[in-house]
């Protein structure tokens, strides 16, 4: 059987960059250390390579001070943290309408209030029709950098520029973006940037990454509590970073994965090459009947995440014939985003997702468009 051609990237990369998975055996076969709890060399070993991973963070996404870099259990996690630690029931939080599931259900369980800001049928954030009249009852501004849905990139910097005039702190979701484009949290005026491991940045799974402004960091609460190896004489949490927001075991293991993928994090590279292959994909499906393809035609506004509404069949089939018949791995569904797919119009049918990564091949574009063809 042929080797299957993995387009679900946007779910999580694969392959993940090379050296990962040596790092993350080595760390359990060989470290068998928790950080801050002993003062053995493979203990003091390990606190070095965080913060070494710290430090690479911090450089990579522009955050002046890697203290602020803080390891989380996942991208999903990081933002409950940045969400819940801020917000009180009844705040009103600006949003755009193609948030993630990992966005709106932590602000709905919160009590707040969801202002969101309006959309073309492409998914762009039109900023030129928000009306705000009073910029200081908004507590909160979240937002995805690139639709996990239609791969529609945001125009952030018009965004924080607004924020900041509005004194309103700015929360990006890089769930699509981080390894893909370049981020500069303190050129954007960032409160909050949160980052997967897993996706972009083809490290490993259960690891995310929550780096905060130094303003945001003073007034960010810790939503959950316990042990950090640190001040155990008291009962409250330290209130220097990152024990702060640090609390319980720290995945060891995925942060060494994660140090072996940073050795070849190279942004700028990966977008030349996506960008060949968004150009390619987009070239090849244009010429299909019976197809919708959401999000922008031009390939400059998007990332390698592609949602195709097969109009004269049932999503679902289509996925699984892709699977079955053409060895085409993709994801079908409303993709954890339903208000993004209300705004794209494909709610509910949903639609069939192709994502890229820096392995995939023009050699494996051109064989999903083909298939595409045929199954429309």
């Amino acid at each position: 059987m042929a080797t299957p051609i993995y387009l679900d990237n946007a779910a999580t990369s694969f392959p993940k960059a090379v050296g990962v998975s040596d790092a993350v055996k080595h760390c359990l076969d060989a470290v068998a250390a928790n950080i801050g709890r002993g003062s053995y060399q493979s203990c003091t070993d390990a606190g070095l390579t965080v913060l070494s991973v710290r430090e690479r963070l911090a450089k990579s996404f522009g955050c002046t001070d890697l203290r602020r870099v803080i390891f989380t259990g996942g991208m999903t996690a990081a933002l409950n943290m940045a969400i819940g630690g801020y917000v009180c029931e009844g705040d009103t939080v600006l949003l755009s309408s193609m948030e993630h599931n990992a966005v709106l259900r932590p602000l709905i369980a919160h009590g707040c209030t969801l202002l969101r800001i309006p959309s073309d049928d492409d998914g762009t954030m039109r900023l030129d029709r928000l009306a705000i009249d009073d910029w200081r009852a908004i507590r909160l501004c979240v937002c995805t950098h690139a639709s996990n849905v239609s791969g529609t990139i945001q125009p952030i910097e018009a965004l924080s520029d607004l924020c900041r005039a509005g004194g309103v702190p700015l929360v990006l979701d890089a769930a699509q973006t981080a390894g893909h484009l370049a981020i500069d949290m303190e050129r954007l005026h960032l409160a909050a940037l949160c980052l997967p491991a897993h996706k972009g940045l083809l490290g490993p799974q259960g690891l995310g990454m929550l780096l905060l402004s130094d303003a945001f960091s003073e007034a960010l609460r810790p939503t959950v509590f316990g042990g950090t190896g640190s001040q155990s004489h008291s009962e409250s949490m330290p209130r220097y970073l990152p024990d702060r927001f640090e609390a319980g075991t720290l995945n060891l293991p995925g942060i060494y994965g994660l140090s072996a993928a940073l050795d070849r994090f190279d942004p700028a590279t990966f977008r030349a090459h996506e960008r060949k292959l968004i150009r390619r994909f987009s070239e090849g499906v244009s010429s299909i009947g019976h197809i919708r393809v959401l999000g922008p035609k031009d390939p400059a506004a998007r990332v390698g995440v592609f949602a195709i509404d097969f109009l004269r069949r049932d999503n679902a089939s289509v996925s699984d014939a892709l699977e079955r018949d053409y060895g085409i791995l993709t994801r079908c569904g409303l993709h954890c985003a339903p208000e993004a797919h209300k705004t794209l119009h494909s709610f509910p049918q949903g639609a069939v997702r192709f994502s890229f990564s820096p392995a995939t091949t023009e050699r494996e574009i051109d064989a999903a468009v083909e298939a595409i063809r045929a199954l429309a």
